[in-house]
């Protein structure tokens, strides 16, 4: 393997090396951090016995704290009003996961009975209201509740205790009530708010009530309701039920419009309504809740026309209330979610809770268990407890999963980091044999200058051997004098070829001349020509002409005389070989000059080169590095043996 191969070798080993190391250090990382979390998930797994058995503790602990808090309630407020009951009892099951609670009572022999179902009308009106207080309260919605002849089956001598318990029921749970009841006002005690129908619808219903002294009730601030205004709505053209905190009574005879009140107010929360509620013969029907800070809610049914309902706030001088840049009012098929956020009234659970319908006196009684404890929150905290049960299962089965793949996934890394145990020392390796590579590149750097050098003195060495060479075929060259007469014979023979070359031009030049003699003898005499200017040019040419031809007769004449050919010379035939020994002699002459200039040239460079090759090694022969000049080394330097002196 050359050194260039060895070279990239170990590039694409380092290269190797380096990915290796991050796989490994990459392991080492995904080890540790798999080996904490399975070492987490057992240690949750051995606590699994302890968290199951106190979660089921709390949750028994839960169910019978919220049963027992109900069911001492419901028994007092049944007692109260109907002396001798029996006591309400309350079970927390669960159906499909969710609590869910039965409401019954207690006979004497221990057995249960349905509230609904077994029991007469009185139990069911108390129960009924007592779980509407309950579900206002644990909804966390607004503290509002309407009841409309939520007394109708209670005995008139029962129905002051009735009122009795909404009200001591309303006062600690601040719950603002208005109950509508066609009992003889006699009946109420002397605490509540009264109010009571007048006139008649046909001739338009009228609301007598303590406006002055509800109004002196509230303070600006306080939460509640102030008043309820009708105009245009049903029997009322125009009329308001004062309200004050606490529970509020509207009495009256049956028929009279109390339940238009209701059928207003799940107009305004509800969206319920029909435009029977318009009084017949007026354009819309208008509905006004006083409520805090001097502000009225209202809302206007207005048949046939766009939006058919409008729901708005308004300032005490009747201004929109406007706050960041919303207007409160809005038009639509539903109610407004501003409305909602207003006042808090909302179904829940799809329960109307708020504001009884006249038609189903009987709450949550019917629901089925389940959603009884929704609406009631009971068995929320058991629910929320149940929740931690099933995020605990959850989490044991995500630990199951997490040691049983994360111990397999350790003992992969574990054997993947096995196989890169010795990776340390072949990483020291790769680095030994890069500094030794990189030794083996400086001496073969040397090497190859040593050769190239050496390849120098060789062509040296040949190009003094040439030059020696041609110095002893030089020698045998005549000298200088011989040189000298072959010149001198060489100019005379060009000279004659010159003499020749004119004798041979003279001829043709005269024969050239007699022939045109000849051919103008015969020309006839010219006419005398007429004075023009062309007989002027034909004149002059004439002349020329005429001038000619006496320079070509005397020519003729001085030639006359010469050979008509040229003498050969008589050369002697020793002489013609020695004439051309002698033009041999001067190219050989030639040639050797032009070779002797090539040599000192080639013997120049020669003595520069060995110059340089010495003044690299610092004046030592490169062969065996003893002391040299160039011209020694070229003349034939004796290189010394081992074991001979320098």
């Amino acid at each position: 393997m050359i050194l260039a191969d060895l070279q990239d070798a170990l590039t694409r080993a380092g290269r190797l090396l380096v990915r290796l190391e991050a796989t490994r250090d990459r392991d080492r990382d995904a080890l540790a951090v798999r080996t904490k979390t399975v070492a987490a998930a057992k240690g949750r797994l051995a606590q699994r016995d302890a968290i199951d058995t106190y979660l089921r503790e709390l949750q028994q602990d839960a169910n019978r704290r919220s049963v027992a808090t109900f069911e001492t309630l419901l028994t007092a407020l049944v007692q109260e009003v109907l002396p001798g009951e029996k006591p309400v009892r309350l079970d927390l099951t669960t159906e499909r996961g969710l609590p869910a609670l039965d409401i019954g009572v207690e006979r004497p022999d221990g057995g249960r009975e349905d509230v609904l179902e077994d029991n007469g009308g009185a139990m069911t009106n108390v129960v009924g209201m007592a779980l509407r207080l309950i579900a206002v309260v644990k909804a966390g919605v607004g503290r509002f509740l309407a009841l409309d002849e939520a007394d109708c089956w209670i005995a008139p001598d029962r129905v002051p205790a009735f009122y009795r318990v909404l009200d001591d029921g309303a006062a600690r749970l601040g719950v603002q009530c208005l109950a509508i009841s066609h009992h003889d006002i006699a009946g109420f005690d002397a605490g509540l708010t009264v109010s009571r129908i007048a006139g008649r619808p046909e001739t338009g219903v009228a609301i007598d009530g303590p406006a002055a002294s509800c109004a002196a009730a509230w303070t600006p601030e306080m939460p509640g309701f102030r008043f309820i205004r009708l105009i245009d709505v049903q029997g009322f053209a125009e009329a308001t039920l004062p309200l004050a905190p606490g529970v509020n009574a509207l009495v009256g005879p049956n028929n009279h419009g109390k339940s238009t009140v209701i059928r207003a107010l799940r107009a305004v929360f509800y969206g319920e309504v029909r435009d029977s509620l318009v009084r017949a013969g007026a354009g819309a029907a208008r509905v006004e809740i006083g409520v805090a800070g001097g502000r009225v809610l209202r809302y206007v049914r207005q048949p046939k026309r766009t939006p058919v309902n409008l729901w708005s706030l308004h300032e005490a001088d009747g201004t929109l209330v406007q706050e960041n840049g919303t207007t409160f009012e809005t038009g639509g098929r539903d109610v407004p979610a501003w409305v909602e956020r207003l006042c808090g009234i909302t179904r829940v659970e799809d329960l109307d809770v708020h504001v009884a319908h006249q038609k189903f006196p009987v709450f949550l009684l019917g629901e089925k268990p389940a959603r009884r404890s929704a609406v009631l929150s009971i068995g929320r905290e058991a629910g929320l407890i149940r929740d931690m049960q099933a995020l605990q299962r959850d989490r044991v089965t995500d630990d199951q999963r997490t040691v049983r793949e994360g111990e397999r996934e350790i003992t992969r890394l574990r054997e993947a980091l096995a196989a890169l145990d010795g990776l340390d020392e072949s990483g020291r390796a790769l680095h030994a044999l890069g500094d030794e590579t990189a030794t083996l590149a400086e001496a073969a750097a040397r090497l190859s200058a040593r050769e190239a050098l050496a390849d120098r003195l060789a062509r040296a060495d040949r190009l003094a051997t040439g030059a020696a060479a041609r110095a002893r075929v030089l020698a045998d060259l005549p000298g200088p004098e011989t040189g000298a007469e072959l010149g001198r014979a060489l100019a005379e023979a060009r000279h004659r070829e010159g003499v020749g070359r004119r004798v041979l031009a003279a001829a043709t030049d005269l024969a050239r001349a007699a022939d045109r003699a000849a051919a103008l003898a015969d020309l006839p005499v010219a006419p005398a020509p007429r004075d023009t200017g062309q007989a002027t040019a034909h004149a002059a040419r004439l002349r020329r002409l005429a001038r000619d031809l006496a320079d070509a007769e005397r020519r003729a004449a001085a030639l006359h005389d010469l050979p008509t050919t040229l003498p050969q010379p008589v050369l002697r035939p020793d002489a013609v070989a020695t004439a051309r020994r002698l033009a041999e002699i001067g190219r050989h002459l030639a040639e050797a000059r032009a070779r002797e200039a090539a040599s000192r040239d080639g013997l120049a460079a020669a003595e520069a080169e060995m110059a340089a090759v010495l003044a690299a090694t610092g004046g030592r022969c490169p062969a065996c590095g003893t002391p040299a000049a160039p011209a020694t080394l070229l003349a034939g330097h004796r290189h010394a043996r081992s074991g001979e002196a320098a």
